[in-house]
């Protein structure tokens, strides 16, 4: 997969210091070499903005995660436009020097900080990945998990988040900025949500402790969610470094702090570990110099050599010459926006061939006249997002076991039959929202107020619909007609959690479980696909996953008071 660089950092600081400014010969592995055909295939762990990584043994038989550097989509066009480039850590030999030697440092700062109740993922190395043509870095593997979600047989996940955030990562971030990682801050979670997921909690035998193990950023530190310490804290750092802070380190400043805490370092690890932090931090201060003090065209330059997408000579022709480069670049945007238009109509393609059309029409209508159909249907659904939480981790085989068979129960059958109604309205929302809405529009058949209810309103419009029938069914055959649900499906995206919370204020017993288990699993989804500052394991899925307590705590006190 990937060929290994054996220069060790460290064997580098007796030599003269030295700023890389012209053009240099490709790093090691930019020729394609052989692959060990005999190694086993990696495990993929996961991707973030910066890279993806995967679970691998080393050549020394260690587990380890090794994280491939990368960006695509709007990630790449955010490192374009503040950067010049892409990632540097993919394409840049002194970046991901730097991504190494920081680790190790922050690792060793960590343990000093902490006294061993939090620790740093450190790293064993770098290499080139011949495959990706992009630097990845091998660190040490950490079989932990993410803090636990809320849910309605788990109330851990509030406490471990806590824990998280106010004994681990604000001191931390605070440490970090004191010692002049001015950089790591915004990985440390200063105004970003999104850094939660860099965490993991490790429990050995009863022994807790947190590690850190994400300390390299995807983009600069210039989108935190809290416009307070965008402008108390990133903006002033980014005037300071005259550019966007990006995992930027002030040498000098830690390097004092260092010499400073130089008596309870030496009796916490050794004079031998705190020179060798010294000369790390030496090391380090150069490689940061060789790649930050590129120019941008530069820094293009080399990333698109790094990807084999230009030659030496031609690096040699445009280093000094960034109105030649950028005019050639410009030449070639049609073809690069053409390539991209092509790769997304090719996706929607696939999609649209591998979608089971020929089914559809039979589906649709055992949808419409089986109520048997429809329940199978709701349940399996159901059954999904059960088995999705406990992939996750987040809900142990017992729990998962106990929600698989309340799905049985009688009383269960009608409220999971019209979620799975509710839900399964929604393409056919979405269809007359974004195609069939603009085509009356255009044509003259609707005007702008209507067109601007269905846009904006389609989805409670349909659900309101659907309830207003079963309201009318209930009165017919004297059962309780559902008004909790017709009043909460008329809003936007809570909307199609209407009928579990209809379920958990009608019912006469304690055991929905799956109800709240759906409402819980409906708030996670949202804080989840948030744009920019959601997704997995972040603080805002956990901010997200705590928001039904409170109502559905006010709907079971109601329940009890009937």
């Amino acid at each position: 997969m990937a060929s290994r660089t054996n220069a060790n950092p460290r064997s580098l600081v007796s030599a003269p210091v030295r700023v890389e400014v012209s053009p240099r010969a490709a790093p090691p592995g930019f020729e394609d070499g052989a692959r060990d055909e005999a190694a086993p295939a990696p495990e993929f762990l996961g991707a973030g903005r910066s890279g993806r990584v995967f679970k691998r043994a080393d050549a020394e038989g260690r587990v380890i995660a090794d994280k491939v550097f990368g960006s695509n989509g709007l990630t790449r066009l955010v490192q374009y436009a503040l950067l010049g480039a892409p990632n540097p850590y993919a394409w840049s030999e002194d970046a991901i020097i730097c991504a190494e030697l920081r680790r190790n440092i922050v690792a060793r700062l960590v343990r000093f900080w902490f006294e061993g109740e939090v620790e740093v993922a450190d790293a064993y190395g770098r290499s080139w990945n011949t495959e990706q043509r992009s630097w990845s870095l091998q660190t040490r593997f950490i079989d932990g998990r993410a803090p636990a979600l809320d849910h309605p047989t788990n109330r851990e996940g509030r406490e471990e988040v806590r824990e998280l955030v106010e004994r681990v990562m604000r001191p931390l971030q605070r440490h970090l900025a004191k010692a002049g990682l001015d950089g790591s801050v915004w990985q440390a979670g200063l105004g970003n949500p999104v850094a939660l997921a860099n965490f993991l909690r490790v429990n050995d035998g009863g022994s807790v402790r947190w590690v850190w193990i994400d300390l390299e950023s995807g983009v600069p530190a210039l989108f935190p969610a809290s416009p307070v310490q965008l402008f108390r804290f990133y903006i002033p750092r980014s005037v300071r470094w005259r550019r966007p802070l990006f995992d930027d380190i002030n040498v000098e400043r830690l390097r004092m702090y260092v010499k400073r805490e130089q008596s309870a370092l030496v009796e916490r690890n050794g004079l031998e570990a705190y020179e060798d932090l010294l000369a790390d931090i030496a090391i380090i201060s150069r490689h940061a110099e060789g790649w930050q003090q590129l120019r941008r065209h530069q820094r293009s330059l080399r990333a698109r050599e790094a990807a084999g997408q230009v030659s030496a000579s031609l690096v040699r022709r445009y280093w000094n010459r960034p109105i030649r480069w950028y005019t050639r670049e410009a030449g070639r945007a049609p073809g690069v926006l053409s390539s991209a238009a092509t790769r997304v109509a090719g996706d929607v393609w696939r999609r649209v061939r591998d979608f089971p059309w020929r089914r559809l029409p039979a589906d649709a209508m055992r949808f419409l006249v089986s109520q048997s159909f429809r329940y199978d249907s709701s349940a399996r659904l159901v059954s999904q997002r059960i088995e999705s939480w406990e992939r996750r981790g987040q809900l142990r085989r017992v729990e998962a076991d106990r929600l698989h068979a309340q799905l049985a129960h009688e009383e269960s059958g009608a409220y999971i039959t019209d979620f799975g109604v509710h839900v399964a309205i929604k393409p056919i929302v979405k269809f007359s929202q974004f195609a069939v809405a603009p085509a009356l529009f255009a044509g003259g058949l609707i005007g702008p107020t209507a067109f601007a209810v269905i846009l904006v309103g389609g989805g409670g419009i349909a659900r309101t619909l659907y309830t207003l029938g079963r309201v009318v069914q209930c009165s017919l055959i004297g059962h309780e007609r559902p008004w909790v649900a017709l009043g909460v499906g008329t809003a936007p995206v809570v909307g199609n959690l209407a009928f579990p919370l209809q379920f958990v204020y009608s019912s006469t017993v304690d055991d929905d479980r799956i109800a709240r288990f759906l409402v819980y699993d409906g708030c996670t989804t949202m804080g989840r696909r948030l744009p920019i500052w959601g997704g997995r394991d972040t603080l805002t899925e956990h901010i997200f996953n705590r928001a039904p307590e409170r109502v559905l705590g006010l709907l079971g006190r109601r329940r009890r008071k009937r």
